[in-house]
């Protein structure tokens, strides 16, 4: 496929006999690399089509942002709904982790088998850093997005990979094919990449006369496009998105926008292949679609879980009057433990004092509380150092994940508290 929003460069690689592989690897070869052009300049012109879908996204999140304060289990969500972006983020690039077993890994279980999911955590602190860099609410610089990346590869199990976080390539990046010759789509020389990191950042930095979906999605379009790193460009890509939503709708609860990308029928890369094929509004119908589609996930998610909290009460209550004991008072550590859960699917009792600034005795007996009616489930055994899980809560996030079509379905059915 050839692009037209950019200008193509032939690029030779010579021969290297000592690379791994049968003799197509080891011999020279040219190429044609494609350099996006400058988005400083960019001139927006949207279709009718393409104008309502950002204006319904916009909608979208001024609705979650709203919701925020009617659904307190939203803001309970904040922190895990960047693990949902994370572990959906990484479905994109093959990576395939469960809710659990990334929260297991963030406890610090040992063994080969959570190498996957520690590689998904060090996503989950790219877009912790993404977030923060947002809610300064000022410029965002290169070494902010070398700062993200440096992140998403800090936990990697391959040294090379650690050795190379935070760090712009300094070779050639395709993707597909074996080869840059039959290659999907190879990325600008990498003498080319420092230029346009500093047009992106101009970009995002100056360019206030667009709309914030707008911004975002030529800005994540680019830096696909630009693919500065030898890895992780996707990702750091949609972290760049969660940093300009968080900069211009100033909320910490973000929708999970990968939750729509990772769904075939979302066209996401098509939309990215729309763009370096200057066609700006089959683009922006793509982004503005799939922001849409996870804002009214998110909402249909905190509907949910905020049901299931009042069923935790009517079950504490229950058991309480069966036992011939008053309802728990109102500020009873057992009351704030069940407002913290849908954060912590996954912890330890002193997590969870920590947490709601009690001490470990009051943490402890509250989960022996929540243990005897079912809402806590132990894991593992032992003194001291045992590790509890909230397994209807992991229910619904891998819902959230595997089916958000019926998140989005609630989401528009029920986006105000009192529906």
């Amino acid at each position: 496929m050839r692009f037209t929003r950019g200008r193509y460069v032939t690029q030779r690689r010579s021969a290297d006999l000592g690379a791994f592989g049968g003799r197509a690897a080891k011999a020279g070869l040219s190429y044609e690399a494609f350099v996006p052009a400058s988005i400083m300049d960019i001139e927006v012109r949207l279709s009718g089509v393409a104008a309502a879908d950002v204006a319904d996204a916009e909608a979208a999140l001024m609705r979650l942002a709203h919701s925020s304060a009617g659904f307190p289990s939203l803001e309970a969500l904040a922190r895990r709904l960047l693990r949902s972006e994370a572990i959906a983020s990484s479905w994109i690039e093959a990576l395939r982790v469960s809710h659990r077993r990334l929260a297991e890994a963030e406890q610090g279980a040992p063994g080969g088998r959570y190498d996957e999911a520690r590689r998904v955590l060090g996503n989950v602190r790219a877009l912790d850093a993404a977030v923060d860099i947002g809610a300064r609410s000022g410029s965002v610089s290169i070494d902010d997005l070398l700062s993200m990346h440096g992140a998403l590869l800090s936990t990697s199990s391959v040294e090379e990979d650690r050795a190379r976080a935070g760090q712009v390539r300094d070779g050639p990046v395709f993707i597909g094919g074996t080869n840059p010759t039959n290659a999907e789509y190879v990325g600008p020389p990498h003498e080319e990449v420092a230029a346009l990191l500093e047009d992106l950042v101009a970009f995002v930095n100056v360019r206030r006369d667009l709309s914030p979906v707008v911004v975002a999605a030529i800005a994540h379009a680019q830096f696909e496009s630009i693919h500065p790193h030898h890895d992780g460009n996707g990702r750091v890509g949609r972290c760049l998105v969660h940093t300009l939503l968080r900069r211009e709708t100033a909320s910490s609860v973000l929708p999970p926008l990968s939750i729509a990308f990772a769904r075939p029928e979302a066209r996401y890369v098509e939309g990215l292949n729309a763009f370096r094929s200057d066609d700006l509004d089959g683009w922006l119908t793509v982004f503005a679609t799939a922001i849409s589609f996870a804002a009214h996930a998110t909402i249909g998610l905190a509907h949910e879980v905020g049901q299931l909290q009042r069923s935790w009460l009517e079950q504490l209550a229950e058991a309480r009057a069966r036992s011939g004991l008053r309802p728990p008072r109102a500020d009873a550590a057992v009351l704030a433990a069940l407002k913290a859960l849908p954060d912590m699917p996954a912890f330890h009792a002193r997590d969870l004092a920590q947490r709601l600034d009690r001490s470990w005795r009051a943490a402890q007996d509250a989960i022996e509380e929540l243990a005897d009616v079912g809402i806590v489930k132990q894991l593992s055994a032992g003194k001291g150092n045992r590790l509890y899980e909230v397994p209807e809560i992991f229910a619904l996030l891998d819902g959230f994940e595997h089916d958000p079509e019926r998140m989005v379905a609630i989401g528009r059915a029920r986006g105000h508290p009192d529906s």
